[in-house]
């Protein structure tokens, strides 16, 4: 990607997740990811309308009058962002890859995040570690992570997603707030999800394109692994059967989520993210 094309598209992404962020989807951060703790503020003299169990008695004792102890949120949380960099986010049947559509979708998040002073981190995988950002916050460490997303090239083509949340979980030691975004074309990763899952708050945003679950209605059709490079032809039979592989792998994710705990949203190529988006948020307001 020539210099000047990356930066127009960094800087297209960064004015609409700013909007959408301002608009939409700061206030919904805050409420959906709390933070883990209290640390202690001040003490100050009782009012009326306070709380009694407020009451710190051995200062109250010790001044001669009623003292209160004031606490605040510990707002501070890391946020880390998982990210699927295979050969197969450069798919894209529509205008926009899944490659492309991730990095939007990230971005949203990561600038709701640093707007809530939470610092971002990054690290993309495929079947090895190809990079790590580690977590920041402010305008300009976010940028870098949309560069990143739109611009580095992986060393391997493959995906091992399993792997990848294995080396998250050695080298992520504080709770943290994890989004997995990937288009899950990988082998069974239920065992390092529920253990990632126990020590950690885990978003799965699965990022599909529309051809992925229905191929086209014609007789025969080639297509090619971009992980692989294998060409592989299918009648309009063996489409089909994919297609319905496909859904019963994905049901099988959800059922995996669900028993770990773990927020999973579907996200599709062809059509505005947003929603859903928000969605997660209302969902994580409503259990709180």
């Amino acid at each position: 990607m020539l210099a000047s094309e990356l930066m127009d598209k960094v800087r297209r992404i960064e004015i609409r997740s700013r909007r959408i962020v301002q608009n939409r989807t700061a206030g919904a951060w805050h409420a959906s990811f709390k933070g883990r703790g209290i640390e202690f503020a001040e003490i100050r003299e009782y009012q009326e309308g306070d709380e009694m169990r407020a009451v710190d008695w051995n200062v109250s004792a010790r001044l001669g009058s009623p003292y209160i102890k004031l606490f605040t949120e510990e707002r501070e949380q890391k946020v880390f962002f998982l990210v699927d960099r295979s050969a197969s986010g450069e798919f894209g049947s529509g205008v926009t890859t899944k490659a492309e559509y991730t990095a939007e979708v990230a971005a949203v998040l990561a600038f709701s995040a640093t707007l809530n002073k939470d610092k971002v981190g990054l690290l993309l995988y495929s079947d090895q570690e190809e990079l790590q950002l580690d977590p920041g916050r402010g305008h300009r460490h976010v940028l870098r992570m949309i560069r990143e997303l739109l611009a580095f090239e992986a060393k391997s083509p493959r995906t091992d997603l399993a792997s990848g949340i294995e080396h998250l979980l050695k080298t992520t030691l504080k709770r943290s707030i994890v989004f997995i975004l990937s288009d899950l074309l990988t082998s069974d990763f239920d065992k390092p999800l529920r253990a990632l899952a126990r020590k950690h708050e885990v978003i799965l945003l699965h990022i599909s394109d529309p051809i992925e679950r229905a191929l086209p209605a014609i007789p025969a059709l080639s297509i090619t692994d971009l992980e692989t490079g294998e060409i592989s032809r299918l009648t309009s039979k063996e489409a089909h059967a994919l297609a319905e592989r496909t859904s019963t792998q994905m049901e099988k994710v959800v059922k995996s989520c669900r028993r770990a705990g773990v927020d999973y949203v579907p996200l599709d190529t062809a059509t505005d993210y947003l929603p859903a988006i928000i969605a997660l948020f209302q969902r994580r307001i409503s259990r709180r």
